[in-house]
């Protein structure tokens, strides 16, 4: 009896942790989908371009040079959103550089506040991430530096 017990107790286990997984992963493509949407839409010209992803992220150009890269972080079951910018010219391998973070969690909320199927806040709390690349390239710009170097020094802060 014992030995049907445990079968019992790990299947059980099993069942959870699957829906567990499985419900982290409609809740991603639910906010891959939704933010897409956002920024495809926007009537805001933020020099955005929604560019093909590897694997299950999503990626846009940047001002045509810059590629960013939002993903679910890697790790079994884990939460954490992982905003990323590759600095790299388009000859060299990409090198992507975290600028930001955000948490998925199991109510359908992005930083248990922003709704992951409302576009409006989706789209605000991806501005409010990607803010500080564009101030950090409008401030070079204004000052005459060189791009590059200014986000690799932000994103060494960060």
């Amino acid at each position: 009896m014992e030995n049907m017990s445990t079968l019992n107790d790990l299947v059980a286990q099993s069942e959870y942790i699957a829906d567990k997984k499985c419900r982290l992963e409609n809740q991603w493509h639910s906010y891959h989908s939704t933010l897409i949407r956002a920024v495809t839409i926007s009537n805001k010209k933020i020099n955005h371009q929604f560019t093909c992803s590897i694997d299950n992220d999503i990626r846009f150009k940047l001002f045509n040079h810059f590629t960013v890269c939002i993903h679910l972080d890697n790790g079994f079951y884990n939460q954490n959103i992982a905003y990323r910018i590759n600095l790299n010219d388009a000859t060299e391998d990409e090198q992507f550089l975290t600028f930001a973070h955000a948490t998925l969690d199991e109510n359908n909320k992005i930083d248990e506040q922003i709704d992951i199927n409302n576009q409006q806040e989706i789209f605000q709390h991806y501005l409010n991430k990607i803010q500080p690349i564009y101030q950090c390239i409008f401030d070079a710009l204004q000052s005459k530096q060189p791009i590059t170097p200014a986000l690799k020094k932000l994103l060494n802060s960060i």
